[in-house]
Order: C-alpha cells, then sequence, then structure tokens
C-alpha cells in the first residue's frame, strides 16, 4: 500500500466519523424519535459535536498533506 492510498483511507474514515455523527445530530435535533433513547440529550449532542469538530480538524490537516 502507497502512503497517498493510506492517506485517502485515512480521509475517508474522518469524512465518516464526521457524516454519522452529523447525522446523529440531526436526529437530535429535529427528530422526536432521537429523543426517547438518552436521558441526557444535551450532553450527547455536546458529545456529537466535538465528534464532528475533531472529525474535520483532521480533515483538514489531511487535506493539506
Amino acid at each position: 500500500m502507497t502512503s497517498q492510498e493510506l492517506l485517502n483511507a485515512t480521509l475517508l474514515h474522518f469524512k465518516a466519523v464526521k457524516a454519522r455523527a452529523e447525522a446523529n445530530l440531526n436526529i437530535y435535533l429535529t427528530a422526536v424519535v432521537g429523543v426517547g433513547e438518552h436521558a441526557d440529550l444535551v450532553k450527547e449532542i455536546i458529545e456529537l459535536t466535538k465528534t464532528i469538530t475533531e472529525a474535520d480538524e483532521a480533515i483538514k490537516y489531511l487535506e493539506n498533506k
């Protein structure tokens, strides 16, 4: 595997992590179905926001390599 292939695989990983967290966050903010699963919604939203921002920073870093 080349270094470019490794870089691309890592970039795709972080894009998938970000997309998943954004999808879950959207459910918590717009759909009642996500509300019943977790008692502490604010904590869940904070964690998803952290996941999104961390993935976004990793994506920006890797895209500049």
